[in-house]
């Protein structure tokens, strides 16, 4: 086997162990450090590229929107959000080259905690919103729907893809691997609703498909938009085989927000 199945084995089993072994408040700990890298890795490529980007103040206001959010919840997250606007500013005036680089680094570091860390808040909200062992199953379909529809898009783009979707940001995504991975997306979803047995309706697992078909597959989108910007492969090489934490949690952040907010709008969370 080479290094992505050989990680493969080893991770996925430690994962599902921790997602349901593991204390909500555990959880959501390991969560945050790998919310950590993959912030981490983001602000590096920025730094790579010439961006006069810091990484401890980031780093720590990381932390305070994941805590914020997950210990007081939507206020936490706004006044924690708020915070980031003011505090990374701030930061960038003591920044080495300020104030060369003043806009373009505080741009940076302020995406980097709000994107990662708000998508993540959520992420983490997937786990420890619902009752009972419903955000297990749920945080277990959202992981395996997600995964097998970029493995359908990956192997039916492999092999079938002849039209390419965006040339300049991911020259190897196809129109044809896009139609695999939404196919994937809707068989997973009706394997996952039985297999999880989740409590919702056809209708509302057929939206939840239609939702990570979409967001899925544009969360790794923008990430190789950074990737190809900041002019590298792999966010790192942390991950053998895989990359790093962003590349493997890229999908997961941009997909985690829309699928919560359609769980709580139709009140299927409470």
């Amino acid at each position: 086997m080479g290094k992505r199945e050989v990680f493969a084995v080893v991770a996925i089993p430690l994962l599902v162990a921790a997602v349901i072994w593991l204390p909500p408040e555990a959880f959501l700990g390991l969560l945050g450090i790998a919310l950590a890298l993959a912030a981490d890795e983001l602000l590096a490529m920025a730094r790579g590229s010439g961006v006069a980007a810091g990484r401890f103040f980031p780093l720590v206001m990381l932390g305070v929107v994941l805590v914020g959010s997950w210990v007081w919840g939507a206020t936490g997250m706004a006044v924690a959000a708020l915070a980031v606007v003011l505090v990374l500013p701030t930061a960038q005036l003591a920044h080495p080259r300020a104030p060369d680089g003043g806009l373009t680094g505080t741009a940076v570091t302020c995406l980097a905690v709000l994107y990662v860390g708000l998508c993540g808040a959520c992420l983490g909200w997937l786990r420890v919103l619902p009752d009972g062992d419903l955000g297990i199953r749920l945080l277990f379909f959202f992981l395996a729907t997600i995964w097998v529809g970029d493995s359908g898009a990956y192997y039916v783009g492999s092999h079938f893809g002849r039209h390419r979707m965006t040339p300049r940001i991911s020259p190897n995504k196809t129109w044809e691997g896009l139609a695999g991975g939404v196919t994937a997306t809707f068989a997973a979803t009706a394997v996952a609703k039985l297999v999880f047995t989740l409590p919702w309706s056809w209708g509302h697992m057929a939206a939840l498909a239609a939702i990570l078909a979409v967001a899925a597959p544009v969360g790794d989108l923008i990430e190789s938009q950074f990737k190809r910007d900041t002019k590298v492969k792999d966010s790192s090489t942390l991950i053998p085989g895989h990359g790093g934490f962003l590349d493997r949690t890229d999908s997961l952040l941009y997909a985690a927000p829309p699928v919560l907010g359609y769980l709580l709008a139709a009140g299927l969370l409470g």
